[in-house]
């Protein structure tokens, strides 16, 4: 059955790389792949590719895909996920993980990103620079 999968899949990462990254022309084989891996318990990260290829095509990507890249990450980690999605819209450390992190990992990975913005960035590499010596206006290389 595992073979049938891997069979599967290498069909439909080949159809991805030839649709221009428009995955919905490979709909009907990511149906197939969604229902053998689903039948063999095999994860293949279906669900968490298809949402980082439309977010990376679309205006989306100015957000920067944050979320969908590291919902790739996790899925394709050799050892199953590590952090999952929480309710509060950070994350938390998968069940059965909790070894693999410090006591301290719950409150950090349990914190929101700070919205992007570009007054954000600039006051960021501002502080980042004096932080060097650098003051404002002066370029250094």
């Amino acid at each position: 059955m595992a073979a049938a999968v891997a069979v599967t899949k290498k069909e439909w990462t080949a159809c991805l790389a030839k649709s221009g990254g428009a995955p919905g022309k490979c709909e009907k084989l990511e149906k197939e792949l969604v229902s053998t891996s689903k039948v063999a318990g095999v994860e293949c990260c279906v669900a968490e590719t298809v949402c980082l290829m439309r977010c990376t095509g679309t205006s989306s990507k100015a957000n920067g895909c944050g979320a969908e890249f590291l919902a790739m990450r996790e899925c394709n980690r050799a050892g199953g996920r590590q952090l999952m999605q929480g309710m509060s819209g950070g994350y938390e450390v998968a069940p059965g993980k909790g070894g693999l992190f410090s006591s301290a990992a719950p409150s950090l990975v349990a914190s929101v990103a700070p919205a992007r913005s570009l007054l954000g960035m600039k006051d960021f590499g501002e502080s980042y620079a004096a932080s060097m010596g650098i003051h404002q206006g002066e370029v250094r290389f």
